[in-house]
């Protein structure tokens, strides 16, 4: 018999994870694609997104769903983006392990819950803290908050349910920010996270004329001056390869010609 995934309230937790751990995005150009998608199919299907949230290999998501239609929305969104990543990336085989999760939500506090747990992902697993990851629906609500209906009406959320459950923007903020035993947040000493690192190594290499993601591709000379600078910056070796996409011993081979080159600069002088 057909199981009956109905709740009573229209709204569930869903989250969609790559099978084997695969990552499911390789960069930000993905998670733009997976949103825009996201919206696409959601609008049309007549589902609401509450709040979301990426990850390197899974994806969260609180929807409302008033017309089953939720499990066409997710097909959909799942199948297109899958068979462009695979496309771009010439993988093969299946990106999403079998289908995605789905949990109802039944009180007001299940939804409530729900949506402080999908935006402290980032956090638990230690990637971020909470109101510092951008790749979740947090500063949405936040701009909500603030009035700026313009800005709120661009992004992938509906505020409106968020505004009307937790009433302001400090009891908002306050939820969000807890924990569920009441403990500090595990990465409150943080200095910088990943993430941070890798946006402000693409500012600093998109400054010099050329993103991280297409270093690979332009004239040598124009590459490794681009790597030293990123060395010169605090980056370490691992950290541009990560980046870049770049071999480790390329790397270490253009820092060390370049360290050379500097140092006979500084000795001329």
């Amino acid at each position: 018999m057909q199981r009956v995934w109905r709740t009573v309230t229209g709204f569930y937790h869903v989250c969609a994870r790559g099978t084997g751990k695969r990552l499911i995005f390789e960069g930000d150009d993905d998670r733009r694609e997976f949103l825009e998608l996201m919206r696409e199919c959601c609008r049309e299907e007549g589902v609401t997104v509450i709040a979301w949230c990426l990850m390197g290999n899974h994806v969260h998501l609180v929807l409302a769903d008033y017309e089953d239609r939720m499990s066409a929305a997710m097909h959909r969104l799942l199948l297109t983006y899958a068979r462009r990543f695979n496309k771009r990336t010439g993988r093969t085989g299946h990106l999403f392990q079998n289908r995605f999760d789905r949990r109802s939500l039944d009180t007001d506090w299940q939804v409530m819950e729900a949506i402080r747990s999908v935006h402290a992902d980032p956090q638990e697993v230690g990637v971020s803290l909470i109101e510092r990851y951008p790749w979740s629906s947090f500063p949405e609500h936040l701009r909500a908050y603030d009035g700026d209906v313009a800005d709120a009406a661009r992004g992938f959320s509906d505020p409106s349910c968020v505004l009307e459950l937790f009433g302001s923007a400090e009891g908002f903020i306050a939820y969000s920010l807890s924990t569920p035993d009441g403990s500090e947040p595990a990465l409150c000493d943080m200095k910088e996270t990943e993430w941070e690192r890798h946006a402000f190594a693409d500012k600093m290499a998109k400054s010099l004329g050329v993103p991280l993601n297409e270093l690979k591709t332009v004239a040598p000379s124009r590459r490794d001056r681009i790597i030293f600078a990123l060395h010169d910056g605090g980056y370490t070796v691992r950290e541009v390869e990560r980046y870049t996409g770049i071999s480790k011993s390329t790397v270490s081979r253009i820092v060390r010609a370049y360290a050379r080159v500097k140092a006979q600069a500084e000795l001329s002088e």
